[in-house]
């Protein structure tokens, strides 16, 4: 008899744990960087126990929670969707479920923004409550960087590349690699140093291996975007852009010779068929 009313009195104790009405799927606290402009879906799936399933008496509240309030800015309640005075949400954040009550409360939030950083919470309520955390980061990807050579690349010598993208959310990572050939992404041949935390790629003793199209990508959290360069070095025996000055130089100055000379070629010509056809005036005798 005494054990009896001991199960009974355990039974008791355990039935609060047994009925918990609501648990959300998602366990622990998740952290997001997303890119400004990009879609996200927060997902905040929940379980309810069978003696509780129906919309009747279920709340889901959605708050952006930031360091100095808490705005709630979209929630199910007597099964009706209301939007919150959270700015700029109202027209981007929508449930993913047309009915929230069928054991979802995810939400789609469109078009992101860098005020959108924030920690986001999902409550659901019924006989009891659970939460769920979700922290975003919206950041900016690079801007379209510039590339360009600094210097002419001659044989032999030294030649500097230079990246710079102006824009784009910190820290920014800057990544040079020649391409072409059999050689994956980020390969660089010999006698090449990129510098430390910026854009730039020193090429030393420069020689006909470092021919060729080179790529700066510029990387951070949530993107990158990349720019290219032609580097061309002159060939063994070539003299260089300074020569071929000098012979098309050389070349433009015979040319217009040869049409000054024929000029006055023609002219004497011209000069001397006047001549021949001038009448010859008979000189009076008297």
């Amino acid at each position: 008899m005494v054990g009896r009313g001991t199960v009974q009195l355990l039974f008791l104790c355990l039935t609060p744990a047994l009925l918990e009405a609501v648990r959300i799927s998602a366990k622990g606290q998740q952290v997001l960087y997303l890119a400004q402009g990009d879609s996200v879906r927060l997902g905040c799936p929940y379980i309810l126990e069978p003696e509780d399933n129906g919309p009747t008496n279920l709340d889901i509240i959605w708050t952006m929670v930031n360091p100095d309030q808490r705005l709630p800015f979209l929630t199910y309640q007597d099964q009706r969707i209301r939007y919150g005075s959270a700015p700029g949400l109202q027209q981007r954040v929508t449930f993913v479920a047309q009915d929230p009550s069928l054991y979802d409360a995810s939400i789609h939030l469109a078009n992101l923004q860098v005020s959108d950083s924030a920690t986001y919470e999902c409550r659901v309520k019924k006989a009891t409550v659970d939460t769920h955390l979700i922290t975003i980061t919206v950041l900016e990807k690079p801007d379209a960087p510039r590339c360009w050579m600094d210097g002419e690349p001659v044989r032999g010598g030294n030649l500097m590349l230079r990246c710079c993208s102006d824009g784009g959310s910190l820290p920014l990572s800057y990544q040079w690699s020649k391409m072409g050939g059999d050689y994956a992404m980020g390969w660089l041949p010999p006698r090449t140093i990129q510098g430390q935390g910026s854009g730039d790629l020193m090429i030393q003793s420069l020689s006909q291996e470092h021919s060729g199209t080179y790529c700066c990508r510029v990387t951070n959290r949530v993107g990158y975007t990349q720019c290219m360069v032609q580097v061309s070095v002159p060939r063994a025996g070539y003299t260089g852009s300074r020569n071929v000055g000098l012979i098309v130089g050389s070349v433009l100055g015979a040319i217009f010779l040869l049409i000054l000379l024929l000029s006055i070629l023609w002219a004497l010509l011209c000069y001397c068929r006047r001549r021949q056809c001038q009448p010859v005036v008979p000189i009076e005798i008297r």
